[in-house]
């Protein structure tokens, strides 16, 4: 057989099977015009015999995919076929239905997108504390644009911050973020975007600094070096695990199901000037339930004297 085979290509098989399994038919030689992942279906326009000599009329012309995306979840191999190990993002309802029961809280924070889920980086601040100022900005090279990111982050990113002065009078200025779960190169661009605003502020009001957030790194992880020991143009940052060690090898994400071994990305950093009193990883559940993929990590910090 001499020319064009279209093949209808089923999911979890590869084109080189498909190859293989048409040269074993019309033992002749046989090649293709590009391939399909396995986890793809569809059109796989296959070259048999002198069809082969088509090759180079055929294979610079354009082709169209039609993708179905989920959003919300991610994987450990980063596509379909991989487990799940996130899956959150905070909807509308769900922070609505959260506002209503914190009724000693006052929540600031905005969503980080019009588009996509409205996963918010929220800061809760008990009512007997005060909030001086607050904002939230998108960790971009357009920081103030709503929705920004960039090209390779997954993800538009985002940090809320606010000045909080507490009951006794004391200030401090919080930030929390969530960098993003695909390349470390956005998490390191977060990071310095990040430190930018920690540095800006820093001059200006002298206050101890919080920074929490899931990073998506773990505790050996360059970014995570990096911020803690000051090298993105920041003063240095004290983890609160360094308190209690043993936690870096517990995991901070619940999965859902109360997972022990797995991944630690979630962390609390903290200033020179602030006192790490006690940390721990929280596992509360109801009945097996977890009310998130990560386990809340929780500190007492009180200011050095």
């Amino acid at each position: 057989m001499n020319g064009i085979l279209i093949i209808n290509k089923e999911k979890g098989c590869t084109s080189h099977d498909i190859v293989y399994k048409v040269k074993k038919i019309f033992n002749e030689k046989v090649g293709h015009t590009g391939t399909l992942d396995p986890m793809a279906t569809g059109v796989l326009p296959l070259l048999v015999g002198k069809g082969t000599l088509c090759s180079k009329y055929l294979i610079n012309h354009n082709k169209t995919y039609k993708v179905k995306l989920e959003l919300g979840k991610k994987t450990d191999t980063a596509d379909t076929e991989g487990k799940i190990v996130e899956e959150k993002e905070v909807t509308n309802k769900m922070f609505n239905d959260i506002k209503e029961n914190f009724d000693d809280y006052t929540i600031v924070g905005k969503p980080r997108s019009k588009k996509y889920f409205s996963e918010r980086n929220n800061l809760f601040i008990k009512n007997r504390n005060k909030i001086i100022n607050h904002n939230t900005f998108w960790l971009s090279k357009n920081p103030e644009k709503v929705g920004s990111q960039l090209w390779y982050s997954l993800y538009p990113r985002i940090c809320t911050t606010a000045i909080v002065e507490l009951e006794n009078g004391d200030k401090v200025r919080v930030y929390n973020t969530h960098l993003d779960c695909f390349l470390p190169q956005a998490r390191d661009f977060g990071l310095k975007k990040l430190a930018q605003f920690i540095d800006k502020n820093g001059k200006k009001e002298k206050l101890p600094v919080i920074v929490m957030g899931d990073f998506n790194a773990n505790p050996n992880s360059k970014v995570i070096k990096k911020f803690a020991a000051g090298e993105y143009n920041t003063d240095r940052f004290v983890a609160v695990q360094e308190v209690k060690k043993e936690l870096y090898k517990k995991s901070t994400m619940s999965g859902f199901k109360g997972i022990e071994k797995g991944l630690h990305i979630d962390y609390i950093f903290v200033s020179e000037d602030l006192e790490i009193v006690d940390v721990d990883i929280i596992k509360d559940n109801e009945n097996g339930k977890y009310p998130s993929d990560h386990y809340p990590l929780i500190a007492d910090i009180i200011l050095k004297k």
